[in-house]
């Protein structure tokens, strides 16, 4: 059995990310990691392996749980309220007019 494949910038996982940090661009990541380590990487490989590992550290959020007290709705001054009066802005047509 083979073991996966392991990825040459895992131990540079730190440089790299202090380079996105001072907001370097992936190119210049690439001759860094050239200069320092004698490794060479394209900038499109750097970017990959950056957004790999952003992707899996988004979190996901459930909305709060509704609590037991209602919310106090505060309005501004009826602004976002339509006039009792007051007619929709839009008037639906039918797609097509088609008569047997």
């Amino acid at each position: 059995m083979t073991a996966p494949y392991q990825s040459k910038l895992i131990p540079h996982e730190d440089f790299i990310r202090e380079g996105r940090a001072k907001r370097w661009s992936y190119p210049r990541i690439a001759a860094a990691l050239l200069e320092q380590y004698s490794l060479k990487a394209s900038p499109s490989s750097i970017f990959n392996f950056v957004k790999v590992r952003a992707r899996k550290r988004r979190l996901v959020e459930f909305p709060p749980k509704p609590s037991s007290q209602p919310l106090e709705t505060t309005t501004a001054g009826g602004f976002f309220e339509p006039s009792p009066d007051s007619k929709p802005h839009e008037i639906r047509k039918t797609k097509y007019n088609i008569k047997f």
